[in-house]
C-alpha cells in the first residue's frame, strides 16, 4: 500500500519542531523541579537550624536567669531556715522569769539578793555545723546544699550574791533551791559577816547562830 502525504514539507517541518520544543520544554520542566526540591530542601533546613539556634539562645538565657533565682531563694530559703532554728533554740531555752519567780519563792525571809548572773557572763557566739551534702546522682552535676545546723551554746551555772540577816538563811536558801529539783547541783561558795570589826567567815552548820548582829554576805553557784 502506498501512503501519500500531501501534507507541504514546510508544514511537516513546523510540526517536528514543536514537538520537538515540547520535548526539551517537558525535559527542562523535569529537570527544573528535580533541581529546585533539593535547593528548597537545604534552604527550609537552613531556615529550621537559625530557627533551633535561636531558640537555643532563649533557652540558655531562660536557663542562666533560673539559675540566678535558684540561687537567691535557695540562699533566701536557707536564711529562714537559720532564723527557724535559732528560735526553735531560743524557744527550747530556759524562760528566765519563772526561773526568777522560783528563785524568789525559795529566798528566806530577811534575805535579798543582790546580784544574778551567768556563768560566763557571756556565752560563745552560736556556732554552725554544717552536715555534708550527700554525692549527686549525676556525674558533674553540682550537689544540693543542705541548710546549716544551728547550734547555740548556752551558759550552765547561775551565779548569785546576796545578803541575810542571819548566817543559817544561806543554808536554808541553798536547802529550797536543791529541793525543788531545778538544778542539778547547788552550791554555796562563801558565807562571810559583813562586821564593823572586820568581816570573818563563818561555820556553815545548820543551825549554828552568831551574836554579830551585822548582816552576812554570801555566794552560791546553781548548775543545770
Amino acid at each position: 500500500m502506498v501512503t501519500v502525504n500531501l501534507i507541504p514539507e514546510s508544514v511537516q517541518a513546523a510540526q517536528a519542531r514543536r514537538r520537538h520544543i515540547k520535548w526539551w520544554a517537558a525535559c527542562l520542566a523535569v529537570t527544573t523541579v528535580v533541581a529546585v526540591v533539593p535547593v528548597g530542601a537545604h534552604l527550609m533546613q537552613h531556615l529550621r537550624i537559625d530557627e533551633l539556634h535561636a531558640q537555643n539562645y532563649k533557652f540558655q538565657t531562660d536557663l542562666a536567669a533560673a539559675r540566678v533565682e535558684l540561687k537567691t531563694a535557695t540562699a533566701a530559703a536557707n536564711d529562714s531556715f537559720l532564723r527557724i532554728e535559732r528560735a526553735k533554740a531560743l524557744r527550747t531555752k530556759r524562760a528566765w522569769s519563772d526561773m526568777l519567780a522560783l528563785i524568789g519563792s525559795c529566798l528566806p525571809k530577811d534575805c535579798w539578793l543582790t546580784s544574778i548572773a551567768t556563768d560566763p557572763d557571756v556565752p560563745p557566739a552560736a556556732s554552725l555545723a554544717r552536715k555534708t551534702p550527700p554525692a549527686s546522682a549525676t556525674p558533674g552535676a553540682p550537689a544540693p546544699e543542705k541548710p546549716a545546723v544551728v547550734i547555740i551554746d548556752a551558759p550552765r551555772k547561775l551565779r548569785m550574791t546576796g545578803e541575810a540577816t542571819d548566817a543559817t538563811q544561806p543554808l536554808s536558801f541553798v536547802t529550797k533551791l536543791k529541793e525543788s529539783q531545778v538544778f542539778r547541783e547547788v552550791t554555796l561558795e562563801r558565807s562571810i559577816s559583813s562586821s564593823p570589826h572586820g568581816s570573818r567567815t563563818v561555820g556553815l552548820t545548820l543551825g549554828e547562830k552568831t551574836e554579830d548582829e551585822s548582816n552576812f554576805r554570801f555566794e552560791l553557784i546553781c548548775e543545770w
